[in-house]
């Protein structure tokens, strides 16, 4: 009985309507909420690591480092930040295709390339951070084991975005097989 009334309550609800002016409003750069949070996020990491680049010279001595360290962290910083910005430039920019189904398959094939970017980029972020911190640094053992303890945060870190990122596609791939 209680399926029933669900029923019954389901088919009861009536559908806003939208007139093509709304729904055009609706899909708009400005309104989407999802690219609204992916720019929330990407002003808040660009202002953030700004803040960073802008202090870190000075605040981590990165004057009493070689040049090519201090262009290591930079460089990293900005691969991160470029990659933030081409995934929002993806999300944003849909390559409509002759049919859904070509749509989809194009925007998985684009997001499978992301996923490895990101996946890369995220290493290669840690791995100047690392570079940059470390340099000219004396290690005794409990140095070693701090390092080899955010080696494996950063382990487990790009584990659970290779994960994420397999579950994004493995989803996609089966939403395109039921075509």
């Amino acid at each position: 009985m209680e399926l029933e009334q669900l029923k019954s309550g389901w088919n009861n609800i009536s559908t806003p309507e939208k007139n093509i002016t709304e729904l055009k409003a609706m899909l708009s750069e400005n309104r989407h909420p999802v690219l609204k949070g992916i720019r929330r996020q990407l002003t808040i990491e660009i202002t953030g690591w700004s803040v960073f680049l802008l202090c870190y010279y000075t605040m981590f001595d990165g004057d009493q480092k070689p040049v090519y360290i201090n262009l290591v962290l930079v460089a990293s910083v900005m691969l991160s930040l470029l990659h933030n910005v081409w995934g929002y430039r993806l999300s944003k920019n849909l390559r409509p295709g002759e049919t859904l189904l070509i749509s989809l398959q194009h925007y998985l094939s684009k997001m499978k390339h992301y996923a490895l970017i990101s996946i890369f980029s995220r290493i290669l972020f840690f791995t100047g951070l690392v570079f940059f911190f470390s340099y000219n640094v004396s290690f005794s053992a409990t140095k070693y084991y701090a390092l080899a303890a955010g080696m494996i945060l950063v382990l487990v870190q790009v584990w659970m975005l290779s994960r994420i990122w397999s579950r994004r596609i493995n989803m996609l791939e089966l939403r395109i097989s039921e075509f």
